[in-house]
C-alpha cells in the first residue's frame, strides 16, 4: 500500500513535532513524505494530482492553527483539488494527523475550547465524502513539547501503526506488526541486544497465543448470545 503524507506545515524544518514524525518514517516502506513548504509559489496541479492518484492512503498532516488548517494546506486544496479528481480518488483512504498546542481534553463540550476536533475538522470530512474517500479515525498529537521520552516512544509506535496498518487496527494486527518489526530488528542486532529482542519476541508470542485461546473460549458464548437475542 502506497501512503502519501502531505505535510501542511509552513515551516516543517523548525517544527520539533514534524521533525520527530519525519524521523519516524525513515525506515518505513512505501511511504512518500511530501512537504508543501517545498513549493515556493504556485503548486503544480498536474504533479500534485499524480501523487494523489498513485497513493492508496493519503494523510493530511498539520498543526491546528486558530481552530483550522494552516493557510498553506488550504492553498494546496484550492490549487490542486478539482472535480476531475472525483473518480480517481474514490475508494482511497484519507487520514488526518493533527497536532495540538492545547490539551486534547479541551476540545469537547464543557472544555476550554468547547468544540470537538471532529466538529472543527468537519470540512475535511465533507471533502472526503465529496471525493468518495474512506475517512480514517483522527490521529491526534497532544502537546508534543510537553511529552516525556516514554510518551514519545508510544507516539512513534502508534504513528507508524497508523500509517502501515488497516484502520482501525485490531489488537491481533498490532501484535503481528510488533512481531514483524522485532524480526527485522533481530536481523540487524548482535550479541546481547539480539538476546533481549528474542526474549521480547517470546513474550509477545505467548500473549498472542493467550489471546487466541481466549477468543476460542468466547466465540461459542458470543454465538449463544446472538442465538438468544442477548
Amino acid at each position: 500500500m502506497q501512503t502519501l503524507i502531505i505535510v501542511g506545515h509552513p515551516t516543517p524544518a523548525a517544527s520539533a513535532t514534524q521533525q520527530f514524525l519525519k524521523a519516524a518514517v525513515q525506515d518505513l516502506r512505501e511511504i512518500n513524505w511530501h512537504e508543501l513548504a517545498d513549493v515556493k509559489n504556485h503548486f503544480d496541479q498536474q504533479q500534485e494530482q499524480l501523487l494523489l492518484q498513485k497513493s492508496s492512503r493519503i494523510v493530511l498532516q498539520f498543526p491546528l492553527y486558530w481552530y483550522n488548517i494552516p493557510n498553506i494546506l488550504k492553498r494546496w486544496q484550492d490549487q490542486v483539488l478539482t472535480e476531475t479528481l472525483q473518480a480517481k480518488l474514490a475508494g482511497k483512504e484519507l487520514g488526518i494527523v493533527v497536532n495540538l498546542g492545547k490539551a486534547a481534553r479541551d476540545f469537547q463540550l464543557g472544555g476550554s475550547v468547547g468544540f470537538s476536533l471532529s466538529a472543527l475538522l468537519s470540512p475535511l470530512a465533507a471533502m472526503a465524502k465529496h471525493f468518495q474517500m474512506r475517512l480514517l479515525p483522527l490521529f491526534v498529537i497532544d502537546r508534543f513539547g510537553y511529552q516525556t521520552q516514554e510518551q514519545r516512544q508510544h507516539l512513534l509506535v502508534a504513528y507508524q501503526q497508523f500509517l502501515e496498518l488497516p484502520q482501525p487496527a485490531t489488537f491481533a494486527q498490532r501484535e503481528d506488526w510488533f512481531l514483524a518489526k522485532l524480526k527485522e530488528k533481530k536481523l540487524q542486532a548482535t550479541g546481547q541486544q539480539q538476546q533481549q529482542l528474542e526474549l521480547i519476541e517470546q513474550q509477545l508470542l505467548a500473549r498472542t497465543a493467550d489471546l487466541a485461546d481466549l477468543q476460542a473460549v468466547l466465540h461459542p458464548v458470543k454465538e449463544d448470545d446472538e442465538a438468544h437475542g442477548r
